[in-house]
């Protein structure tokens, strides 16, 4: 079970990263990661000032969940790391509701 997730966290992480990258480098707005379904990303007031305000938590995420995932195939198939891996998601956690606070007030602000 541990394998999955491992797998599960770093594909997360990875998709995080690309959104990250497709805001700062792009500066187009993912929906699938950052808006509601029903959302266009083509009516944001102020996309610079939306990527500004959002690009730095969705970074912090993608890594965190690539951290968690590696930490858990090796706790997985190599020796057991019960400890660090507790504490990863405990940041893995902070980061998501500290991510989740600031995507839905820049929503709310810009669109």
């Amino acid at each position: 079970m541990g394998s999955f997730f491992g797998i599960v966290g770093i594909g997360a992480g990875i998709y995080c990263i690309y959104g990250y990258l497709l805001m700062v480098r792009r500066r187009q707005i993912p929906k699938g990661i950052m808006l509601p379904k029903d959302e266009d990303p083509k009516k944001c007031r102020d996309v610079e000032a939306y990527i500004k305000m959002t690009s730095t938590q969705l970074l912090l995420v993608g890594l965190l969940l690539i951290v968690y995932g590696g930490m858990e195939l090796v706790n997985t198939y190599v020796v057991s790391i019960t400890m660090p891996i507790f504490a990863v998601i405990v940041l893995v956690m902070a980061a998501l509701v500290w991510f989740a606070i600031r995507t839905k007030k820049a929503n709310n602000t810009y669109f």
